[in-house]
């Protein structure tokens, strides 16, 4: 039976992935890609957020605290990947600027996938991975989907507006499958790693107080990057983890726990910053 759900799970997050991208890129205008651009200083300090501040305070975290390696493993692949599909709804429940948010989470994502493959094998030294491998599979996961998305969206814009629901609906029921399976596969293992999640939510809060402080004096920058310097890609890292890191199950686990955490924390904290702009 297990086998069985081994199965339904890797497809269902490869679904969920390739879906992400897909909806993402059928929703995009080219306008809204290049829109953070315009802010070019809020842009530098998002990359610098996103790509030294959150994994050094990462490293540090599982330096001092006492983890295993497979939530080591997991903080650590978080920490490396920006850009999470979902930081625009928040956003958008926080009454800021949607727009920038697409633009930035985009920026986030595609260095996402040229940074991950140079920054494992190097911070995770001793691991039996290489940076081809991994930059395989984002890019032919990731990368390729999002533009084939973004051509057909710029070519074909009423089929793209048309089919994008039906690509959103096709992900959702992934998540909820690969939630399931994850339950199945691996209830024991959290229920036997509960004593990690203060430090989940830790890694969580510093990375959104990161992003939150990136953001300056202005009020939507702030939001902006609070939320996608928090999310971090949990998708990216499940990916990375589950093809990479097999025989460390919490590696895949921590991700999908930080987002489900960071998620109950965001949108009560995006409804107070829509009341705030009300």
């Amino acid at each position: 039976m297990n086998e069985i759900f081994e199965i339904v799970f890797n497809i269902s997050l490869l679904t969920f992935v390739v879906g992400s991208m897909v909806t993402l890129g059928l929703g995009l205008t080219i306008a809204q890609i290049i829109a953070p651009f315009k802010h070019v200083k809020i842009v530098i300090r998002a990359l610098i957020a996103n790509f030294i501040i959150v994994p050094l305070f990462a490293i540090g975290l599982v330096s001092v605290l006492p983890v295993s390696e497979g939530v080591k493993i997991g903080i650590i692949l978080l920490s490396l990947g920006g850009g999470a599909p979902f930081i625009p709804m928040i956003v958008a429940t926080a009454k800021s600027h949607v727009g920038s948010s697409v633009g930035l989470m985009i920026v986030l994502l595609i260095i996402t996938i040229f940074f991950m493959p140079i920054a494992v094998p190097r911070l995770l030294v001793g691991t039996a991975i290489n940076s081809w491998d991994i930059a395989k599979s984002l890019v032919s996961i990731m990368l390729v989907p999002l533009v084939i998305a973004l051509f057909i969206r710029a070519r074909f814009s009423q089929f793209a507006m048309r089919n994008q629901p039906f690509a959103r609906i096709v992900t959702s029921l992934s998540v909820l499958v690969v939630v399931v399976a994850v339950i199945v596969l691996y209830a024991e293992t959290i229920m036997a790693s509960v004593s990690i999640l203060p430090v989940i939510t830790l890694f969580f809060l510093g990375a959104m107080i990161i992003g939150f402080l990136s953001g300056g004096r202005n009020r939507h920058a702030r939001i902006v990057l609070a939320i996608g310097t928090g999310l971090r890609n949990p998708p990216v890292a499940i990916l990375v983890a589950s093809q990479n890191f097999a025989t460390e199950p919490m590696a895949a686990l921590v991700p999908l726990l930080v987002a489900i955490i960071g998620v109950s924390i965001l949108l009560p904290w995006a409804f107070i910053m829509r009341k705030q702009a009300a």
